[in-house]
């Protein structure tokens, strides 16, 4: 599977997020940001880039890389649906 572009890892972590109840200071504490830039990125004010991506997957496992990959893919599907 390839890494979906910026936009879509952005979607498909908050969708992650969110399926599993990550507060932000749990994500910042796991990740080692700061409590802002793990605020932005939770909220989709940051861009979740392919290096993050690889950052997440050492500090979560390649499980949760994958749901999040899963996830990016569905949620561009329903971004199509919905315009």
């Amino acid at each position: 599977m390839a890494i979906p572009t910026n936009s879509k890892l952005k979607s498909g972590l908050q969708a992650w997020a969110k399926k599993n109840g990550i507060s932000i200071n749990d994500f910042r504490q796991k990740m080692q940001y700061t409590y802002a830039y793990a605020w932005d990125l939770l909220r989709g004010k940051a861009e979740f880039t392919p290096e993050a991506y690889g950052r997440f997957v050492l500090a979560y496992g390649y499980l949760a890389g994958q749901d999040v990959l899963e996830l990016a893919e569905a949620t561009q599907g329903m971004e199509g649906m919905q315009r």
